[in-house]
């Protein structure tokens, strides 16, 4: 019989251009709501979540930062010891993914060596008739060794997927590369804790 194994901590940072929906996605995936009038977040936000991948329960400390260009000579202080960065665009917006690509670049001369990346093409409930075309986008993320999501804060798609990725191979780095051991190491995953914890509530609208 193996012991149950003690939990773990991943440090997640959000970056991206102001306006882009960062702070959405995170109050989607933590608490399950969404504010059609968010405040811009000031410098930034913490966030923590529970959850249990193959066996191992896991936090994550969720950094939602600042977008606005004032506010990122603040960006190292968040993701210099992050274990993963999720880095957001406005699926209407290519300039935002232009920013993503310099956040990439940042990441890659300031980060970790070993932080895994993630890029969200959010607020694709505002395409309607037209088809988006994410496969710059996709074919970009393959390229830096990131994952692709399309996703939207205010109906809900994609944001689950994409923070239980993350996760997901945060942990399998560590048991990689520090020898964890899993209780019993499989392929599926299962969430079992995934109640939000109840510390800092951020506010929605005021």
């Amino acid at each position: 019989m193996s012991s149950k194994p003690s939990s773990l901590t991943f440090k997640l940072v959000l970056l991206g251009d102001g306006r882009v929906g960062k702070t959405s996605l995170v109050l989607r995936y933590v608490n399950n709501v969404f504010c059609e009038k968010q405040q811009a977040t000031v410098q930034a936000s913490y966030l923590t979540k529970r959850l249990v991948i193959e066996g191992v329960p896991i936090t994550l400390a969720i950094w939602d930062t600042a977008g606005q260009e004032r506010f990122h000579a603040l960006g190292p202080i968040y993701y210099r010891d992050a274990d993963a960065a999720l880095l957001v665009y406005d699926i209407m917006d290519n300039d935002s993914f232009i920013r993503v690509r310099n956040w990439v670049k940042e990441l890659q001369q300031m980060a970790s060596k070993a932080i895994i990346m993630a890029i969200a093409a959010n607020k694709s409930d505002l395409v309607r008739a037209k088809k988006f075309d994410v496969q710059e986008a996709e074919s970009y993320a393959t390229s830096i060794g990131a994952k692709f999501f399309v996703t939207s804060a205010k109906v809900g798609t994609g944001i689950d997927e994409v923070f239980l990725d993350i996760a997901t191979r945060v942990l399998q780095k560590k048991i990689s590369s520090e020898g964890l051991s899993p209780t019993r190491p499989r392929k599926g995953m299962l969430i079992i804790d995934d109640e939000p914890e109840k510390e800092p509530q951020m506010k929605c609208c005021s």
